[in-house]
């Protein structure tokens, strides 16, 4: 646009190239003619953003066009009116407009009363499914907050770590900035977000963090058991209480059981076999002891065939063939004991070879393919079959199938990078180097592909510091 453009300049310049009077625009555009006069006054009346969309529309431009205007002329003022530019943001958070998002939370930097207003337009645009232009507005508020002990920034941290939980690049550097608020939120939040820490740990593999959020998570959940506090209509969970102690139970046990404590493991998951204790249980409540009890089930028999107790495995696979989201773990399961204990379980990977080969094209491109289900391209999801893959690799080469490991090496390569699990890359890139010499051409090249991804990666984070490398 031209210097010193305006909303009325260009309104007036189209209507003279297009030949038409005031009347006639005014009606192209649904708008009473008195109205749309007042607005090309030497004083015009404010314009909303409603009113601007039909002018946008009816002079043939494309949707948010006249925005950079809009903010110069209706936001970027003495006394900003919240009612202007809240229609105004959602409209853009509509649009995917970020940018003008973004311009008009600079505009306010200066006005710290905005903020509260800022948090709960965040809080709307989340409700409606709009996370990227709310995690704009969450940042925002975290930045211009000036109460450092404040709630808001506690629960704005926490939404950004909701938001980014799917995307391996960016929540652990998210992750960090929440933690040192975790304990400034209300209950309910505080539960749903030492629930992600326990996540995103055990992607990383740190067990020792795994097992302290999960302590954490079992002795909040027990305060807020004890004091009534889940009965107050303010409570806001996700989940009924009696999941984050099930959940609890469940990372203690996992947290022992990669660790190789198989005894101890064995001790947590009764804990989440029977949880009847529990009183006063409504209907979602009671669904959400039957998956525990159902968890525990398959998990005890998980640990003994771990264990090498091979009488078991049978029985484990038929609880396997009932819950199909959990074969993948069953498989890992089995293959580690294989793999540990030095013998082969060929005949009960046939059973589920054609699972299998859907695994593999559900994962060729990592979470590019578009076919693969929807749950596969969740990060805990990802880093089950990120894990299965590696283990499935030492399978082979244990066989002398080279290039069927080293197909499996780049899968669990490929979905490490995905998730950003530092270890899951090293670990790949170190079994694909000691079978190099038995690796394809086209093993190689698609290897130096997700290389040289990696390092680009790396390489565009460098300037953000060093603390989303940890881990």
């Amino acid at each position: 646009m031209k210097q010193n453009t305006t909303i009325r300049s260009e309104i007036e310049e189209y209507i003279r190239q297009s030949g038409i009077d005031l009347q006639s625009f005014s009606k192209s555009v649904g708008m009473n003619q008195p109205m749309l006069s007042a607005m090309l006054d030497s004083n015009p009346l404010p314009i909303s953003i409603e009113q601007l969309d039909l002018i946008t529309a009816g002079m043939g431009f494309s949707d948010g066009q006249l925005y950079d205007l809009y903010i110069d002329e209706c936001i970027r003022t003495n006394d900003p009116n919240w009612q202007t530019i809240g229609s105004f943001l959602i409209r853009c958070a509509e649009l995917k407009n970020h940018e003008c998002i973004r311009k008009v939370l600079t505009c306010l930097v200066e006005y710290s009363n905005q903020t509260e207003s800022i948090f709960e337009s965040a809080e709307f645009l989340l409700e409606q499914g709009w996370q990227d232009a709310a995690a704009i507005m969450y940042e925002s508020v975290i930045e211009s907050e000036e109460l450092g002990h404040s709630e808001r920034i506690a629960i704005s941290y926490f939404r950004l770590f909701q938001i980014y939980r799917k995307d391996g690049h960016k929540s652990f550097m998210i992750a960090m900035h929440f933690i040192p608020y975790r304990n400034r939120l209300p209950e309910g939040y505080a539960l749903d977000g030492l629930i992600l820490l326990a996540e995103l740990f055990a992607f990383k593999q740190r067990w020792d963090e795994v097992e302290n959020y999960a302590n954490e998570l079992t002795q909040l959940a027990e305060k807020v058991y004890l004091n009534q506090i889940w009965k107050d209509a303010e409570f806001n969970s996700s989940r009924p209480l009696i999941y984050y102690f099930g959940q609890g139970y469940l990372f203690k046990a996992g947290s022992y059981e990669h660790r190789g404590m198989f005894a101890e493991s064995k001790i947590w998951i009764e804990k989440y076999a029977d949880m009847s204790w529990f009183e006063g249980l409504d209907e979602t409540g009671i669904q959400e002891l039957k998956q525990f009890n159902m968890f525990a089930r398959a998990n005890i028999l998980s640990v003994e065939v771990k264990a090498g107790n091979l009488t078991r495995v049978s029985e484990y696979l038929d609880i396997l063939k009932q819950h199909p989201r959990e074969i993948v773990e069953g498989l890992t399961t089995l293959i580690e004991s294989a793999n540990r204990n030095n013998f082969f379980v060929d005949e009960f990977l046939d059973i589920f070879k054609d699972q299998i080969a859907k695994y593999r094209i559900d994962h060729k491109e990592g979470w590019n393919n578009q076919s693969a289900s929807y749950y596969y391209k969740e990060p805990y999801y990802t880093y089950r079959f990120h894990i299965f893959f590696r283990t499935y690799a030492l399978y082979f080469f244990r066989k002398k199938l080279f290039k069927e490991g080293l197909e499996n090496v780049i899968q669990s390569f490929r979905l490490s990078f995905t998730i950003n699990s530092k270890d899951g890359m090293v670990n790949s890139m170190t079994l694909f180097e000691m079978h190099r010499q038995h690796a394809t051409q086209e093993q190689q090249s698609v290897y130096s592909g997700i290389c040289k991804e990696v390092w680009e990666h790396e390489e565009n984070l460098r300037p953000y510091g060093d603390a989303i490398y940890d881990g």
